[in-house]
């Protein structure tokens, strides 16, 4: 069950991962993006049979069909909410699950790293595809004497990534209305419980075609109550909040659900070994974000909230097929002395056991 926000990548890499390890599939694209569900249906019918690989389209209430169905194993990728209704009407059938989900991850600036490969990073992660990418930085840590610095650095990288602002043919636009005026309502409750927000660039009055286009916009210091802090973005939006040292930070994304994807920037490999051995992720990027992705020998998939399993690679392979123990007997057949009546052999090798043992004690 592919999402909408990679319509094309998120339905053929689990294709492809299930056919290398000997499957049938039935897929279930977006019906957000109906064009590209279609193009793909066409596309694979055109390369496959049915009873090999099948294509169907249609609402919820297909993909709740769908999710009942009696598979061998069933990929999804999308929403934690929609990820809960999606197990538990796989679990009718035992039917295993991959589910990749999302959550709110966090991308940690160490004290004095505010630099243009930093924050070039992460506004590539937080603006690539207009933030509509399940693992990108949902919001950023930054050391509280460095936060004007990331504020002025990343406003310039902004304007440089898209000189023509956010018109500019290289940024895109929010899927849906539904989805638009669900971000624009998350900046507007942050604005009226204190939080400061700077939209970075104008967004012009006449956009045809492009009416959802959000301006890409920083909200610092919004508080933990709000639903911008509390609700997974998808959108280019960063929260930026202030840390006074490495515990804090640690401690504040260890107070929140485990995340997809978890960020660091920074060169102390103490803070970042601490970082990795006391917080738990999906996967984790250093100093760099999205990337991870894109390693295909690197397993991808969430904890808790933010997914079960993983796929990509041999991963992958493993989640969709099955390993199959075979023991065959070979010419000694040593289970035989397992066999009843129990004489003296028997009685010999358990005392040799218990001899060893009592030799082995301290």
């Amino acid at each position: 069950m592919a999402p909408w926000n990679y319509p094309v990548s998120l339905t053929l890499v689990p294709l492809a991962t299930a056919l290398a390890a000997g499957n049938r599939a039935m897929l279930k694209p977006s019906e957000l993006t109906p064009r590209t569900s279609e193009a793909l249906r066409d596309m694979l019918a055109g390369a496959f049979a049915e009873d090999e690989v099948a294509v169907v389209l249609g609402g919820p209430e297909v993909g709740a069909a769908f999710s009942a169905l009696p598979f061998d194993h069933l990929l999804f990728t999308g929403s934690t909410q929609v990820g809960r209704k999606v197990m538990r009407a796989a679990s009718d059938n035992l039917v295993p699950v991959t589910l990749e989900l999302g959550g709110k991850s966090p991308a940690i600036v160490a004290r004095g790293h505010v630099n243009d490969r930093t924050v070039q990073s992460l506004a590539y992660g937080k603006l690539s595809n207009a933030g509509q990418t399940c693992v990108a930085p949902d919001f950023a840590l930054v050391h509280k004497e460095d936060l004007e610095a990331f504020i002025a650095r990343y406003t310039d990288t902004v304007h440089r990534f898209y000189p023509d602002g956010p018109a500019s043919r290289d940024y895109t636009t929010i899927v849906s209305d539904r989805h638009y005026d669900r971000l624009r309502g998350l900046v507007d409750d942050a604005r009226r419980n204190g939080a400061r927000v700077i939209e970075v660039g104008e967004r012009p009055a006449h956009m045809p075609g492009r009416e959802r286009t959000l301006v890409p916009t920083l909200v610092v210091n919004a508080g933990d109550e709000t639903p911008l802090m509390q609700e997974e973005i998808f959108g280019p939006i960063l929260p930026v909040r202030t840390y006074g040292t490495i515990d804090e930070a640690i401690t504040y994304v260890n107070a929140r659900p485990r995340p997809l994807a978890l960020y660091y920037f920074g060169a102390e490999d103490r803070d970042c070994a601490r970082l990795l051995a006391q917080t738990t992720s999906g996967n984790v990027g250093i100093n760099n974000t999205l990337i991870h992705v894109a390693q295909d020998d690197l397993p991808f998939g969430g904890v808790g909230p933010s997914g079960m399993g993983a796929y990509h690679g041999i991963e992958g392979f493993r989640a969709m097929s099955h390993a199959k123990g075979v023991f065959v007997q070979g010419r000694w057949n040593f289970p035989g002395l397992l066999h009843a009546p129990f004489g003296r052999l028997a009685d010999m090798a358990i005392s040799l056991t218990l001899g060893k043992n009592k030799a082995s004690s301290p």
